[in-house]
C-alpha cells in the first residue's frame, strides 16, 4: 500500500498493480536467476564441491578456455559505428556523428562494459546494456551513462520475446540506508529497512538475507513504464523503496524521463530462447561435456595415485617389522624367522583400461565440437598443415561461429547507439567539445549540440540509419591484406600510368583504407597528365 506521506499525481490503485506486478515478474524469473548463478559457480570451476565420495576432484578449464577463446574474438572484433543519413541534406552532420561517436563512447568507458558484457553473455546466454541520461556527470553539465545491467536485478513480463513489450520493468539496487536518507531527506524516517530483503547472492543459492546481515542496505526498485502524451510515448520512470515513492517522472513534467520511447535497456542474446527476451550460453551447453572430462579425470587421477604407490600385505605374526618397511630412512628391517610369500606380498593396483583414457580424449574433443573451439583457431596445426594462407584458411572457416555471435552483437550495439543518438537529440543542448583525428592524423577539435537535431516548424526531424563494422581487423586479417598490397606492389599497379587499371581494380575489391589509396593513385595520374616526365614515381 502507498505510503500516506506522498501527494504526487501516482494514484494508490496504480503503485498497487506495480508492486504486484513486480512480485509477478520476480517469481516468474527465479529459475532464471538460479541458472545465471550455478552458471557462475561453473565459470569458476567451484561446481566440483557439490561431488562427495571421489578423491580426488580435479576441475579442467576446458570450459573455461571455450568461453575465454570467443570472448577474445569479440574483443578483435570491437564494433564502430557509421552514422548514415536518410536525406541528402543531413550528410554533414551524419558525418559529424560518425567522428564524435567513438569519443562519446570512450568517454562512456564502453569498451571495457562491451568487454565484461561479453563474459556475462558468453556465460549466461545474454548480456543487459543500460543507456542512461545522467544529469550529475561532468560536473552537472550531464552526459550518456552506459553500464552493463546484471539480469539478476532486471525483471520484465513473462512471455515476451522483446525487453520493448513488456508492460513494466523493474531494475532493482541495493543503496545504503544513510546515503538515501541523504538523498531523499523527506523520506528519512521511513527508510528504516527493517524488511527482509529477497535478492539472489553469487556466494550461494540462499535467496533470503535477514536484517542481520545488511543492516545498513535498503531495496530500492527503479519501474519503467511506458504512457501516451499526446501524439508521442514518453518512458516513465517511478523509484520506489518499500511503499514509499521516492521520485516518479510524472511529478517532474509533461515529457517523461526519456522522450524516444524506448525502455533504456538492450539486451545482447547469445543463443535465442522460446518465449524469452534472453537465451542460453556455453555453459548450458558444454558443462556436461565437462563434467564427464573431469570425472574420467578423477577416475585416472585415482587409479594413478594408488598404482604409483607400492603397498605390501603383510600376515599377522609373520615376524616381520613393517614400521621399519614403511620407513625408507630404516637401511635395515628387523625380521623374526624366514620371510617368505606366505608372510609379505606386494598389493600392485591394476592399470585402467586403455578405453577409459581414450573415452576422456573422445569427451575433450566433444566439448571442443560443441564449442567451436578447435585447435587450430588457437594457432595449433595437424595434418601436416604449415602454409600460411592455409592456415589462415583453416581458421577463417573455422570462425563461422563467432562471426555468427559477433553478427547478432553487432546488432544489439547498433541499438546502443541509437538510444544514443535520440539521448543527444533529448538532452544536449549546451555544446561539447570533442577531440577526434583529422585526415592528415592530427587532432581536430569539434563542438557540437542537438541544435540541428530538433524538428522545427520549417524542418524535418533528422533521421539516421546506423551500419556497424569492426573498429579494427585482427592481426591475421592484417597480415592478409599487407600481403595483398606488396603482390599489388610487385605487378606494378601503383606505378602512375597504370592508374587507371589500378583505380577499376581497387574499387572492386575488399581493402582497409582503399579510400585513402584511390585518391593517392588518381593525384598522381594528374601529376603525369599535367607533366608526362614524371613518371616511374609509386604510390608512397
Amino acid at each position: 500500500m502507498l505510503s500516506s506521506s506522498y501527494h504526487g499525481k501516482i494514484k494508490p490503485e496504480f503503485f498497487d498493480k506495480v508492486t504486484e506486478q513486480f512480485r509477478r515478474y520476480k517469481e516468474h524469473k527465479q529459475l532464471f536467476d538460479r541458472r545465471i548463478i550455478e552458471n557462475n559457480r561453473w565459470f569458476k570451476s567451484r561446481y566440483q564441491s557439490e561431488q562427495t565420495g571421489e578423491m580426488p576432484s580435479p576441475t579442467t578449464p576446458y570450459l573455461f578456455n571455450a568461453i575465454a577463446n570467443k570472448h577474445a574474438d569479440a574483443m578483435d572484433n570491437y564494433p564502430a559505428p557509421n552514422i548514415l543519413e536518410r536525406q541528402e541534406e543531413d550528410r554533414e552532420i551524419a558525418e559529424t556523428f560518425t567522428r564524435i561517436l567513438p569519443v562519446q563512447l570512450d568517454h562512456c568507458n564502453f569498451r571495457n562494459t562491451y568487454s565484461r558484457a561479453w563474459w556475462y553473455k558468453l556465460k549466461n546466454g545474454a548480456a543487459c546494456y543500460g543507456v542512461f541520461y545522467n544529469p550529475a556527470l561532468r560536473n552537472g553539465l550531464g552526459e550518456i551513462d552506459i553500464r552493463k545491467i546484471d539480469l539478476l536485478n532486471l525483471f520484465w513480463e513473462p512471455g515476451i520475446t522483446d525487453i520493448q513489450d513488456s508492460r513494466f520493468l523493474f531494475l532493482t539496487a541495493l543503496a545504503d540506508k544513510e546515503e538515501l536518507k541523504q538523498q531523499y531527506p523527506a523520506y528519512a524516517d521511513q527508510l528504516t529497512g527493517d524488511t527482509p530483503l529477497e535478492i539472489q547472492t553469487y556466494d550461494d543459492m540462499q535467496n533470503t538475507v535477514g536484517t542481520d546481515q545488511l543492516q545498513d542496505k535498503v531495496l530500492v526498485i527503479d519501474c519503467y513504464y511506458k504512457k501516451q502524451r499526446g501524439n508521442i510515448q514518453t518512458v516513465e520512470l517511478m523509484k520506489f523503496c518499500g511503499s514509499t515513492i521516492l521520485q516518479a517522472s510524472e511529478d517532474m513534467g509533461e515529457k517523461g524521463i526519456y522522450d524516444h520511447g524506448m525502455y533504456p535497456f538492450v539486451l545482447d542474446v547469445l543463443y535465442p530462447d522460446e518465449d524469452s527476451p534472453v537465451g542460453f550460453g556455453l555453459v548450458d551447453i558444454i558443462k556436461s561435456p565437462q563434467l564427464y572430462i573431469d570425472r574420467l579425470d578423477s577416475l585416472i587421477s585415482r587409479n594413478a595415485m594408488i598404482a604409483g604407490k607400492t603397498r605390501f600385505m603383510i600376515k599377522d605374526n609373520g615376524g616381520l617389522n613393517e614400521y621399519e618397511l614403511s620407513d625408507l630412512s630404516k637401511d635395515i628391517i628387523h625380521v623374526a624367522g624366514s620371510v617368505g610369500d606366505e608372510n609379505i606380498r606386494e598389493l600392485q593396483a591394476k592399470p585402467l583400461h586403455s578405453y577409459i583414457i581414450q573415452h576422456r580424449q573422445n569427451k575433450i574433443e566433444e566439448l571442443k565440437e560443441v564449442a567451436g573451439n578447435r585447435d587450430f583457431q588457437q594457432g595449433e596445426t595437424s595434418g601436416g598443415v604449415t602454409a600460411y594462407s592455409a592456415i589462415v584458411a583453416l581458421q577463417q572457416a573455422g570462425e563461422k561461429l563467432s562471426r555468427d555471435m559477433i553478427a547478432e552483437g553487432y546488432h544489439a550495439f547498433k541499438q546502443i547507439v541509437c538510444l544514443c543518438l535520440e539521448l543527444i537529440r533529448q538532452f544536449y543542448d549546451q555544446p561539447r567539445s570533442y577531440r577526434v583525428e583529422s585526415a592528415t592524423g592530427g587532432r581536430e577539435y569539434i563542438r557540437f549540440s542537438n541544435r540541428n537535431l530538433k524538428a522545427n516548424a520549417m524542418s524535418h526531424p533528422v533521421e539516421f540509419d546506423v551500419a556497424v563494422s569492426a573498429e579494427k581487423n585482427n592481426p591475421y586479417s592484417r597480415v592478409t591484406q599487407n600481403q595483398t598490397l606488396m603482390e599489388l606492389w610487385k605487378l606494378g599497379v601503383f606505378q602512375p600510368e597504370a592508374a587507371p587499371a589500378a583505380s577499376l581494380l581497387l574499387e572492386r575489391m575488399y581493402l582497409e583504407g582503399k579510400e585513402k589509396l584511390l585518391e593517392e593513385i588518381r593525384k598522381n595520374q594528374n601529376n603525369l597528365q599535367q607533366d608526362p616526365a614524371v613518371h616511374d614515381q609509386p604510390v608512397g
